[in-house]
């Protein structure tokens, strides 16, 4: 038997959800929430096995009470139940360490299926979140990517080190100051995790971008 406690400021459709989880003989419905403090409170007094909540609700939101159960009780498995299929919300959900995300737009089936799959230890996120989940996660990965990357105007620095030239020099060919160069200097070190100007040299090369030695 599987204990759920329910979290949602919305009582017609808290209702019908008790009366659609009710039928379950798998789940026992210890109670219902209908704000965020409440939620908290019922949810460290009752101790569901599975805390089923919303995230727009009044004093705190379905996302605050995931993490104030993460601290105080972590036995407890939050699913968020909610319209929004937002990459932040499920981003923070996930961060947060829900054992779920489900869409309310979902049959009723899936929504036990969800539970049963969580109530035995699993994760659960509907069709719509795992989408949003993937954009969001490539969308990071990207990010990370791109980030380690010289910039178009780092790699024009890089090139002119790579044939030799100074930074004085190379502070004119682009037309900017030489504490601009340096600066351009230690963040593609950083990027790269080299530490001298061969390194920088022998990335160039590796790159394809020159294609004769520079001195220092």
């Amino acid at each position: 038997m599987t204990t759920l406690l329910l979290a949602d400021d919305h009582v017609l459709l808290q209702d019908g959800l008790i009366e659609r989880l009710s039928r379950q003989p798998q789940f026992s419905i210890l109670g219902a929430a209908n704000d965020g403090d409440s939620a908290i409170d019922k949810a460290l007094s009752l101790k569901p096995d599975i805390l089923l909540t919303d995230i727009s609700m009044p004093h705190k939101s379905g996302l605050e009470v995931l993490s104030v159960l993460r601290d105080k009780a972590p036995e407890i498995k939050v699913v968020i139940l909610s319209m929004h299929n937002n990459k932040e919300y499920i981003m923070t959900a996930m961060r947060g360490g829900a054992k779920g995300y489900v869409l309310k737009d979902v049959s009723s089936q899936e929504l036990v299926q969800a539970l049963d799959i969580i109530a035995n230890g699993g994760s659960y996120f509907s069709a719509g979140v795992s989408e949003t989940l993937m954009e969001s996660m490539s969308e990071l990965e990207n990010k990370d990517h791109d980030d380690i990357l010289p910039t178009p105007r780092e790699k024009d620095v890089l090139i002119l080190i790579a044939n030799g030239a100074c930074n004085k020099t190379i502070a004119r060919e682009l037309d900017i100051s030489v504490r601009t160069v340096e600066t351009h200097r230690l963040r593609v070190k950083k990027k790269l995790g080299v530490t001298s100007t061969a390194g920088l040299v022998k990335y160039a090369f590796e790159q394809g971008w020159v294609n004769q030695s520079g001195n220092d």
